[in-house]
Order: structure tokens, then sequence, then C-alpha cells
């Protein structure tokens, strides 16, 4: 509804453009909204106001020009009216939010796609944690996002590539042998010195029974058993977050070892080329990149003065890797406390020619978790933090995945365990998923009573006369331009916002005919029951793509 609103502003402008009532200018963008106030239309625009300026006339004018001209608008626009300082409200026929409810069930599963990636392809980094640990919170919250966005954007028409990189080339995969190595010399000899800065949690000396029960460690050196321990850690470990992701319902298209751009020359063919450019230079024995030319603070260091190379030597290799691979867009998705880092990475891609905004950074914030009041700090296998595992084992992948995405990404979010173990209308993916299973038994119901669901019941639709009704075949019309939005802004929290308001109009719907018994959905009304049938099926649906493109299931029993 609102791209075909937006169609007939678009081809009103030009013509008044062609016809000289409007200064003839670039095509301006405007917003069209929903307003809040029902009264004020179903949907609103700032057109006029946008134009003001170019135009040099009062927006109300303008306002009144555009009326004036409108263009194929006989069979779509019931009334326009200006308010405001300039605003111009739209009162669309009843024919054609009946159409949509039609549309709706005709898409069925592809309600909501669009081609607005164009078969771009685009490549979308998440997770990417260290293999020396479990996966904690926090690598939960960007699993959820960077799944949810991956989805969507395939629902855009984009070629969508998931990417996992593995840091397995620094100093942390060291620390992880020494640290397991630790943990089995101390099963003899509980003095034996642990590292300082070195890995805790019960896993690490589950590892070291592992490892040494499958190999002989006292058959090395020390420096031997550390690099065995490494290895076999990380591989581990490795599989233990694939195995955690796949539970928490997601895998990735690309597994990128940092260790492979050390080994196929990718760092040194990087620096290379930098210096070709000539935006490396040496001092103090080191080389150094030239980020602060590209809006970076200052110059780094991407090899230091004993040969070794900085992390952010193949950081720079890596995102090169990535626009070499052609795509046409990367998104990373990190942890804030990567917040400094983000201008470094694109002040490098500057530095080599590549435009800032082919790349975009998703800053995810700390999660807390809390129970009974209080909040719970402590794994009993990582020690320091509490796994991702952990709470979908508690609460499911379900309510995991959904509260994950219940608040915009760069603000912290509070997860209460109480609550979202609750079976009510407090608990958000609850009262989401409770809206679709309670539409399955409407239709469960209406079977028992012999009536049979016609796909065609919308040609009864004209009997929806409610307000209710009339407002939540209104808020199923926003679903496309959400979807079409969350494509490019990856504000992927806006998607359960509005499938929570969603639930929230059907349950209210429902109620009232538990209040007044010819407002129920079967009634003894054959073309009212079937037309009802048609609106709920098409909140069945709307709830259904929703919940899939969130990675969460639509139950059709609870």
């Amino acid at each position: 509804m609102k791209k075909e609103l937006e169609q007939i502003l678009n081809q009103t402008i030009q013509h008044c453009f062609q016809e000289g009532v409007l200064k003839a200018v670039d095509p301006p963008e405007y917003i069209i909204e929903v307003p809040n106030n029902p009264e004020h239309g179903h949907f609103a625009t700032n057109l006029p106001m946008v134009l003001a300026s170019s135009q040099k006339r009062n927006p109300r004018d303008i306002a009144q020009t555009i009326m004036d001209h409108l263009e194929n608008h006989d069979t779509f626009i019931e009334r326009a009216e200006i308010a405001g300082p300039g605003f111009i409200n739209f009162m669309l026929k009843k024919e054609k939010w009946f159409s949509l409810l039609d549309a709706i069930i005709t898409d069925r599963d592809e309600y909501g796609r669009n081609t607005s990636g164009d078969g771009k392809n685009i490549l979308v980094e998440f997770v990417s944690a260290n293999p020396t640990g479990p996966l904690h919170l926090g690598h939960g919250r960007g699993a959820a996002l960077g799944d949810t966005l991956c989805r969507v954007l395939s629902f855009c028409g984009y070629d969508v590539v998931r990417e996992f990189y593995i840091n397995d080339a620094g100093q942390q995969v060291r620390l992880l042998g020494e640290s397991i190595y630790s943990r089995w010399r101390q099963m003899s000899d509980p003095d034996y010195p642990f590292p300082e800065k070195g890995y805790h949690g019960a896993y690490i000396l589950d590892l070291a029974e592992e490892i040494s029960a499958e190999k002989d460690l006292s058959t090395f050196g020390v420096e031997d058993a550390v690099i065995f321990c490494a290895e076999q850690g990380r591989e581990r470990m490795l599989r233990e977050i694939r195995k955690d992701l796949v539970q928490f319902g997601m895998d990735f298209d690309v597994w990128y070892s940092e260790t492979s751009l050390f080994e196929k020359g990718l760092v040194e063919e990087a620096l290379r080329d930098m210096k070709d450019k000539g935006k490396l230079y040496e001092k103090d024995g080191a080389s150094w990149i030239q980020t602060s030319s590209f809006g970076d603070d200052k110059d780094r260091v991407i090899r230091k003065n004993d040969g070794q190379y900085t992390y952010f030597a193949s950081d720079i290799s890596y995102h090169l890797d990535k626009w070499k691979r052609g795509f046409s867009q990367a998104v990373n998705i990190w942890g804030a406390d990567h917040h400094g880092y983000v201008q470094r990475v694109k002040a490098a891609l500057k530095a080599n020619g590549i435009d800032e905004d082919w790349l975009s950074v998703l800053l995810v914030q700390l999660v807390k978790l809390w129970e009974g009041g209080q909040e719970v700090k402590m794994s009993k296998r990582a020690g320091q933090y509490v796994t991702l595992k952990e709470l979908v084992e508690e609460v499911g992948v379900d309510a995991v995945r959904f509260v994950f995405l219940t608040k915009n990404h760069d603000s912290p979010l509070d997860v209460d365990m109480d609550l979202i173990k609750r079976h009510d209308s407090d608990n958000p993916v609850y009262y989401v998923q409770y809206a679709h299973a309670r539409i399955c038994s409407i239709f469960r119901k209406a079977e028992s009573e012999g009536i049979i669901y016609s796909r065609s019941a919308t040609k009864t639709a004209d009997r929806l006369v409610l307000e209710e009704e009339m407002r939540l075949i209104r808020f199923m019309a926003e679903f496309p331009s959400l979807i079409r939005d969350i494509g490019k802004t990856f504000e992927a929290h806006r998607l359960t916002y509005y499938l929570g308001e969603l639930a929230g109009l059907f349950h209210k719907y429902f109620n009232i005919g538990n209040q007044i018994p010819e407002n129920r959905i079967v009634t003894g009304d054959e073309p009212l029951t079937q037309a009802r049938l048609a609106l709920v099926d098409a909140i069945r649906i709307v709830i259904s793509n929703g919940l899939r493109l969130l990675g969460v299931h639509a139950p059709e029993r609870m």
C-alpha cells in the first residue's frame, strides 16, 4: 500500500514539474508514515514540507497543488486532506484493503518478499568468537542478530553469504595450549603454575582430560606439548562452537581461518601492495600505515620492530580479501568493545581505495542475565560467564533468539529468566507464538463444526466492518515495507516489536468475541465466518513469516 501511494505521489510531482505548477527539481527524499491517530488517515506524507525550500512557497500551498494534480488515484484514494504545517493525510478506499487481504492469502510464505537487493551479493560476518572457550551471551546476541539479518536480506533479494572469522593465529590460541597443559600437569602436580592470563573454567580441565586420554602428553617436551594442546584445544572448541550454533538454529557458508591469511601469503601481499601505493612507511624499525590521512586519529603499526605482525595487519588483509572476493557490500557484527576499532578498519580500507560505506559495522552491547531478582554472573562450566548453551538449555532456542532481538543491538540488554519462562502475555515470545497457535485452534474449531474454509473467502471481505478488523488489515499492510526497511537499516529489533503489536491487536480482537457473541470469528453467519477466517488466516501468515525470519518456530498448539 505504501509503495503504491509512493508511486502515485512520484507520478504526481513529475506531472506538476512538467506542467510548470511546481519548479522542476531533483526528486526529493520524503517519508510516508502511518499516523498515530487513525482519525488522521491511513497514511501521511511530509512531501510538501520537503519541497518548500526549493519551491520557495508555503508548504500548505504546495500540498494543495499536489492534491489538485493527484495522478491515478481514482480507485485508490478515498480522500486527502492538508494537516498541520503542510502534511497531506490520505484515507484509502476499503476495497484496496480487502484486495490486500487477498494478496496476503495468495502469497502466503512469500508475503513481504521484495527485490530491493536486486541480486547484489553481500557478506555478513558475525559471531567470529575466539576458539578458546564456549560461546557467551554476547556471542549469542550477535548470532541472533546476524542470522536474522541474513534471513531478511535474502528475503529482500540479496545473495547473502554468512561468514565466521576464526581468530586462530594470535597469542590467545597459544595461551589456550598453555592453560590446557598446566591443568594436565596439575593432575599429578597440584602446585604446577598456571599461566597468569590463562583461561579458567571447568572446560579447560575437561579439555586436558580428553586430550591426555587420547595422547600421552608425557612423551612430548614442554614446548611441543603446549603446541599440541593448543592445536587440539582449538579444534575441539571450534567443534563445540559449531555444535552450539547449529543447536541455536544457524550455520555458516564460510569458516574463514585467520591462519590461512598467513599460509596463503595474503598478509605479505597486502603489505606489499600498500607499500607500492605509498601508504606504508618505516619508523623506529616498524612498519606503519598512514590511517590518520583517512579518518583515523593516528597512524598504526602493522609490523613491529621484531618482525611480528600486529592484529591490525591480518585484519586489513582479511578485509581486502573480502573486497577482492567481489562482494558489493560487507557487514561486520562485533562486540561493543570493538568500538574504537571501527574507524581504524574503515580508514585502512580508504587507504586502499575502498569507499568506507562498503563496510557496515554493527556493535552489539552487553547482555545481563537476571533470575529471582539477582544478576546471574557465573557459569558452572565457563567460570567467568554464562554460556549461550546453558541459557538455551534452560529456556529454549525460540525464547533466547526472540528476546535477544527485543532491543536495538546498540543498547544493553537485560534478560529476565523468570519472565521468559512464563506462559502469559508478559513473555514476549510466548505472546506472539500463542497468537499463531490460537489462530490454528480457531481453524480446528471451525472444521469441527463442519465449516470448510475457502481460500476465496476474501470475496466476502466486505462483511468485515469492525474497526478492529480494519485496523488489523492496515497493520498487516505495513509488513512488506518493514522488511524492506530492515534490509536497509539492519534494525532487526523492529520485527519483534511489530510481531508483538500484531499479536496484541489479534488477542484484543479475539477477546471482543468472548464478550460479544456476534463478534466471534466462528459464527452462525457463514459468509461472515468465512470473511473472518480469511482475516485471521492472513494474520497467521504474517506472524509465521515474521517468526521464520527471526529463526523462531510458529507452533500450531501450545
